[in-house]
């Protein structure tokens, strides 16, 4: 199950920065996930929230963030194992992968500008927005548009999320939900913090979506699509955000680690 922690980490984001709402003691929503990537097929995701406590899970494996107690479950229901990690540790390793990050991007940058001018166009090209031209990091920008159509049952509104000026994201909106804007504060200040836990622009996809109005029933972002198809409002117990009893605990394996091992095994194989 240690290969799903790190996805569950970035779908759960996902889900919870595809919810701007929070009603009474809990919200309960069903989603289709859909992605460009050879190894995840379509997926059917349930999620339940209530004040500082957040779930996502299907069949298999569930992820669940407790504000409350600092922590992160990772869960595989076939295996009865689980995993876990703090926000602190979350957020160092996240911090860590930053630094590496930066550090790559400035023996590039270096290696760019001793191209010649051709070669660092396609090069430039060939990363896909990750730079501006001259070297300078991604800027995400968000606007919204006067596009609307139905999706599950609700009007929706188009948000582009542009990075660099090229499309990186699109939401669908509502207004529509009822009691809208219920324990929205409480709900903002969860996001960014799950929102910090993630080298994936974390800190400025929280900030762009600030400028969203409404309940994001399709997100689309990273070649991933989430289309909320049913949200209710639901008393969920306590009980829903805990580890199930009899479950092992095994280490978290960190997912960046895993990539490189994989990439080196799949090198050694064609060689």
């Amino acid at each position: 199950m240690k290969q799903y922690f790190f996805r569950g980490i970035i779908v759960s984001l996902m889900a919870v920065l595809n919810i701007g709402i929070m009603l009474g003691q809990g919200l309960y929503w069903e989603s289709t996930i859909t992605a460009k990537m050879e190894d995840m097929k379509e997926m059917q995701n349930k999620s339940a929230y209530r004040p500082h406590m957040f779930k996502q899970w299907s069949e298999n494996e569930a992820t669940i963030f407790r504000l409350d107690k600092e922590l992160i479950f990772s869960i595989d229901y076939t295996k009865k194992e689980y995993s876990e990690m703090t926000f602190s540790e979350m957020e160092a390793m996240a911090k860590k992968a930053s630094s590496e990050r930066d550090t790559q991007m400035a023996e590039l940058k270096k290696q760019l500008a001793e191209m010649p001018a051709e070669q660092r166009e396609a090069m430039e090209k060939m990363m896909g927005g990750m730079m501006k031209s001259g070297g300078e990091e991604a800027q995400l920008d968000v606007s919204k548009t006067g596009e609307t159509k139905t999706i599950s049952g609700y009007k929706c509104t188009k948000y582009l999320i542009k990075e660099n000026g090229k499309e990186f994201g699109i939401l669908w909106t509502t207004t529509n939900v009822p009691d809208f804007g219920a324990m929205q504060n409480d709900f903002k200040a969860f996001s960014q913090r799950m929102a910090s836990l993630t080298t994936l622009r974390g800190g400025q996809m929280a900030d762009a979506m600030k400028k969203i109005d409404g309940f994001p029933i399709q997100t689309t972002i990273a070649g991933m699509t989430m289309t909320v198809t049913k949200v209710e409002k639901r008393s969920v117990a306590a009980s829903e955000f805990d580890v199930p009893t009899g479950y092992k605990k095994v280490k978290p394996e960190n997912f960046l680690e895993k990539k490189a091992g994989k990439k080196q095994k799949s090198d050694a194989e064609q060689e």
